[in-house]
């Protein structure tokens, strides 16, 4: 019975390391963009029941998620042009909103996760009225290219 619990044991520290050593999937914005929209659920979930732990996780995820790929950006901005400015104020808003509602939840001011949380919604609610439709329809073109270029017929 030891053995088997050693053997067990030893599968499952192979098993970490294999996945600790495998390098991380590649992100883009529509992954990054999944990502917020769940932190920002969870978010809700956890302000509703005043689990402000929970409201801590969530909102570090938001401030801190991965920054959209270089080529991605590019193509952002050609689209966008001089928007490009209001798409990142944007991003950063919702950043610095993220940060405060991380910091209300340490101190477990409700009121104050809750309001951060309010004007957060509206920034995201307000940056996808104004862009999603044209970058994902930029985005999704170079995916279709780039489907039909990995097509072996």
């Amino acid at each position: 019975m030891n053995l088997q619990k050693s053997i067990a044991a030893l599968a499952c520290v192979v098993l970490t390391a294999l996945a600790l050593a495998s390098p991380a999937p590649e992100t883009d914005l529509k992954k990054i963009m999944q990502d917020l929209r769940n932190n920002t659920v969870s978010m809700l979930d956890a302000l509703l029941i005043d689990d402000f732990a929970a409201v801590a996780v969530a909102a570090n995820g938001i401030a801190h998620h991965p920054s959209i790929p270089a080529a991605q950006v590019q193509l952002v901005a050609k689209e966008l042009g001089p928007e490009m400015l209001a798409f990142k104020q944007f991003d950063q808003q919702v950043h610095d909103l993220s940060l405060s509602i991380m910091a209300a939840a340490k101190e477990q001011d409700r009121a104050r996760a809750i309001a951060d949380y309010q004007h957060m919604l509206n920034g995201c609610l307000a940056c996808h009225a104004a862009y999603k439709e044209r970058v994902s329809k930029v985005l999704s073109a170079v995916d279709d290219i780039e489907t039909r270029s990995n097509d072996p017929l």
